[in-house]
């Protein structure tokens, strides 16, 4: 006997084929069902939204990016970028009571931004909302279960005609990456970005010895720049009535970063942002930040605090301001707020390396995305190729580090000249 697993979406699919569903017998008494994001499904008072609300709330290491209202805010968004591909819910149940969700929504990929060289091809896929499952604390270590609930996911994606499920941001030492061996048995795993280093802070019991891990002359080096730069002002935003200010003060600036130079404008100030930066506030997770000379915003920090985390989520300042070293003065007057104002246990600085982070961290791990794909002769061929392009891209960035050209380079994609900012 296996897990009963039931398909409710509006798309036609074909029927699951159980012979090929490898599930463990300890996992007999659990009912599994997918769920297409609809109207009905997403009133509050039906049985499916009360389910779902609960497993957020009772789940210790739950992301906002899983709250049922955050996904409802979404689906419009999605609806209008990909039409015809609705969004998921997974419900796990067992003896009738829920003890596990998935949120997957859809995602399209160019092998671009896979490190692909030649032509891009367009991949069309899903992501787990939160690269994680929403589960009751006491099933969170059961790596056997994780693996179940991965496996059934890929098994759904599959009956999709889905070229891929992502997992945007996966820790090193979390337990759903260290199921994801397990799961190549039957799948395939790439990862175009490789482990790369993440930097944490874990601030002490007292917040305030944070500060005791720098020598006295780094010290004397971080309140030295605090003086020079003493015009400038720090502005904490966590009200909804702040968000469309903020919102217009970092377009602002970001129309003169060196992201946007390089990466494209990252911060829009359209629909989609304010009302990301609204869900925030009305639930008492925004903390972002501006930093200003005078009237005028230099720099901005998006963030948000949940659970005792703060998340860094976009950086940027002026250029135009950059002998001030406004970046690391923004950082600092920020820890300084955090550690007086409502302290984090943890201070996450998000994906991406950077001197700035191994700095003022107190703790560096790993993390990475991770791409499956079912395992096909055409997506064996399409790993292969992807793997060629991200050996051949690694030993150019060697070598272009062994020559000293590689620094220079960097600053001048980022600022337009030689010269450490």
């Amino acid at each position: 006997m296996t897990t009963q697993t039931t398909y409710l979406q509006q798309t036609q699919l074909h029927e699951p084929d159980s012979s090929k569903v490898d599930l463990q017998t300890s996992f007999e008494d659990l009912q599994l069902g997918f769920y297409q994001l609809e109207p009905e499904v997403l009133e509050s008072t039906s049985e499916t939204y009360q389910s779902w609300m609960q497993l957020f709330e009772n789940d210790s290491q739950s992301q906002l990016q899983q709250h049922p209202e955050h996904v409802i805010q979404m689906l419009p968004l999605l609806q209008k970028e990909f039409p015809g591909r609705p969004s998921y819910l997974m419900l796990c149940y067992k003896e009738g009571t829920p003890i596990a969700a998935g949120i997957y929504c859809p995602k399209s990929m160019s092998t671009k931004t896979l490190r692909a060289i030649g032509p891009a091809r367009v991949l069309q896929g899903y992501y787990l909302c939160g690269n994680n499952f929403l589960m009751q604390n006491e099933f969170r270590e059961d790596l056997s279960f994780l693996e179940h609930l991965l496996e059934s996911t890929l098994e759904f994606c599959k009956q999709l005609r889905a070229d891929f499920l992502i997992l945007d941001d996966v820790l090193n030492k979390s337990p759903i990456n260290q199921t994801l061996e397990a799961v190549t048995k039957r799948f395939l795993v790439y990862s175009h970005t490789g482990f790369q280093p993440r930097s944490l802070i874990h601030f002490p019991e007292n917040p305030a010895d944070y500060w005791n891990q720098f020598r006295s002359k780094s010290r004397r080096k971080h309140r030295k720049l605090l003086r020079d730069n003493s015009q400038l002002k720090l502005v904490r935003v966590t009200r909804p009535d702040q968000v469309v200010d903020f919102l217009e003060a970092a377009h602002q600036v970001s129309l003169n970063t060196w992201q946007t130079q390089r990466l494209g404008l990252r911060v829009h100030n359209n629909d989609q942002e304010l009302n990301e930066l609204m869900f925030l506030a009305l639930h008492d997770a925004l903390r972002s930040y501006l930093l200003m000379d005078g009237d005028r915003p230099i720099a901005f920090k998006f963030g948000s605090q949940h659970r005792g985390t703060f998340l860094d989520i976009e950086f940027g300042f002026d250029l135009d301001y950059a002998s001030l070293s406004p970046g690391e003065t923004l950082l600092l007057l920020i820890l300084e707020d955090l550690i007086e104002h409502d302290p984090p246990r943890l201070y996450d600085f998000g994906e991406g390396d950077a001197m700035y982070k191994q700095r003022y961290s107190s703790d560096i791990t790993e993390s990475r995305s991770v791409l499956l794909l079912p395992d096909t002769l055409k997506n064996r061929s399409l790993l292969s190729y992807l793997r060629t392009s991200c050996h051949i891209d690694q030993f150019t960035r060697k070598l272009l580090k062994a020559s000293g050209l590689y620094t220079g380079l960097r600053q001048l994609v980022r600022y337009g000249k030689l010269g450490s900012r």
